[in-house]
Order: C-alpha cells, then structure tokens, then sequence
C-alpha cells in the first residue's frame, strides 16, 4: 500500500482573507463618502435648522427692542442675512422664496419681524437633489415652523 502525503500550501484562499479584503474596501469606501465635497442631506438638515434659529432669533429681537427686524437673501454671497448674523449657503442647494416681493438693501427681501410678534410671512424651501426641507413663519403671530420629512 502506497501512502501519499500533501506538503505545502493548498492553491486559493480562506473565508477569513476573502472577508479582511471586503473589510478593507469597505473601509476604504467609506473614507472616500466621507471626504468627497457636496451639501447631504444632513448638511441640508442643519442649514434648514440654523435658518430657523436665526429667524427665531430676529423675531425675538423685534419683540424685546420694540422695532421692526429685517431677514432678506444675498444672491450673489448665497447668504441669508438677518440683522444678528448670516448664515451661508452651499453652491449645490436650491433656495426657494415664498414671501414678500420686496428688495432691501439690494437684497430680495425674506421676512419683516414686527415689535408686537406679527411678520409678513415666508416659506423658505431648502432642496438638494431629492431632499427638501422647508421653514416657515406664520405671518399672523410670526412663529416659525420646520418641516422635516
């Protein structure tokens, strides 16, 4: 009886080398979404939210000080100004201006806070490919409301 014996190595790879190759790439990928440049939709969550806040705030101001408070949009800057601080737009979101049809100082006019609370009224639409986020503010008592999806 011959008895045969295999030394060596066997040709092709384990389960365990195929899965550390995977885990790699994956990590790999991972680091290249995470680095590439563009807005996201949670970037464009936050700049909904931030636009809140600084409408609140403004509105705020208008009550506390007894005088009117202005909010307009900067086209050229991508800015949305409002007399206590600017917030910046990404070149890849859409901005969408429902309110009045107004320019104040070379700006395109968003909302006027009054000192008794009321405002003229907006609808901001934020949108970056399918993803829109929307901030209101009632024209009646001038509360501002986020629309998350």
């Amino acid at each position: 009886m011959a008895r045969t014996t295999i030394t060596g190595s066997a040709a092709g790879s384990t389960l365990i080398e195929m899965m550390a190759v995977m885990l790699i790439i994956a990590m790999l990928a991972s680091l290249v979404v995470a680095t590439v440049p563009g807005t996201g939709r949670s970037k464009l969550k936050a700049l909904a939210l931030q636009t809140a806040a600084l409408l609140r705030r403004e509105r705020l101001a208008a009550i506390l000080t007894g005088q009117s408070r202005l909010v307009s949009l900067d086209g050229n800057a991508r800015t949305i100004v409002g007399q206590g601080g600017t917030i910046a737009v990404p070149r890849d979101v859409m901005i969408d201006v429902t309110g009045v049809d107004e320019f104040w100082s070379g700006r395109r006019a968003v909302v006027r806070f009054e000192p008794d609370g009321a405002s003229t009224g907006a609808v901001l639409k934020f949108s970056w490919e399918n993803v829109r986020y929307e901030v209101d503010v009632n024209w009646y008592n001038g509360r501002v409301a986020v629309d998350l999806p």
